[in-house]
């Protein structure tokens, strides 16, 4: 016995709504994934700006020396480990005997105008040099931790869409079955402290063949509340399946009499929500390389 709301599905394939497909992506932790790692990006942007990977490579395997002499002493607005980072503007002449210049960085003063200091350089490009016990960048490497941050909400946030995927296909493909929900349990995942329960159950395709399954939810009064559960599985995979009712959606799963078509009665934030999470995830970590590999 089918559930009224879905008993006019029309057969697959059929079409799945944009907000749907989004709300699917984002999932159980989507949301969490997504404002973890856009905080996360800008933060390593801000944290990170004038780091200088390549440079710092270029100038430890193949760097020449050269005497220097200091032009200019300044603070600079960044702070590491309490003490003030300073900035040196210093010039040297390179073995092609021409004049080049350019700017390091130490925490705290150590050199002052006029002071002559051993300059390192690379030979085919001596733009890209430093004071020999100083810096390139204005941050030492250590300010790298900060990739930790959206690389965690990258990995929700990616897991989270994988899973997305699962569901859309199932949404667009998946047949109906009746579910018989068997136990539920708590994973140790939980969101603002609602924890996440997974439901374990068995479905009767219409063949009259019993597959188990099982879905990952929030609590939620809509599942359990029929008797059988409404659920959906791949025909040519009937091990992938999913109760209707644990889908990501912030609304009650309905189909649309006359069409039998998925109705999508909301959404429009998420979708929103989500389409922005990717467009300012792939900006944000466009600029980050273009500052970190651009020079």
């Amino acid at each position: 016995m089918l559930s009224n709301r879905i008993r006019r599905l029309a057969p697959p394939p059929r079409p799945v709504p944009l907000t749907m497909v989004c709300s699917a992506m984002l999932g159980i932790t989507g949301s969490f994934g997504a404002i973890f790692l856009i905080v996360g990006l800008i933060f390593t942007i801000i944290f990170t700006r004038g780091y200088r990977p390549i440079d710092n490579l270029r100038l430890a395997s193949s760097a020449k020396t050269a005497r220097g002499i200091i032009t200019g002493v300044s603070e600079t607005n960044a702070i590491e480990n309490d003490v003030v980072v300073y900035a040196y503007r210093f010039t040297f002449t390179a073995r092609d005997e021409r004049d080049y210049s350019g700017v390091s960085y130490s925490t705290g003063k150590r050199w002052s105008v006029e002071v002559p200091v051993i300059v390192e350089y690379v030979p085919e490009d001596p733009s890209v040099a430093r004071i020999q016990g100083a810096r390139i960048s204005v941050f030492s490497p250590w300010v790298l931790f900060v990739l930790i941050f959206p690389a965690v909400g990258a990995g929700t946030f990616l897991t989270a869409a994988v899973g997305g995927l699962r569901q859309t296909a199932l949404l667009r493909y998946g047949e109906i079955a009746d579910a018989r929900i068997l136990s539920s349990r708590q994973t140790g995942m939980s969101i603002n402290d609602v924890p996440v329960l997974e439901y374990s159950y068995e479905i009767r395709t219409g063949t009259g063949e019993v597959i188990e399954g099982k879905s990952k939810s929030l609590p939620d009064l809509r599942i359990g509340d029929e008797s059988p559960e409404p659920a959906l599985f791949l025909p040519s995979r009937p091990g992938v399946s999913i109760l209707v009712d644990a889908i990501s959606l912030k609304y009650p799963l309905d189909v649309d009499d006359a069409t039998g078509e998925w109705i999508a009665k909301g959404g429009k934030r998420t979708a929103a929500l989500y389409l922005l999470t990717w467009a300012a995830a792939i900006g944000l970590t466009a600029y980050f390389f273009l500052q970190a590999f651009g020079g």
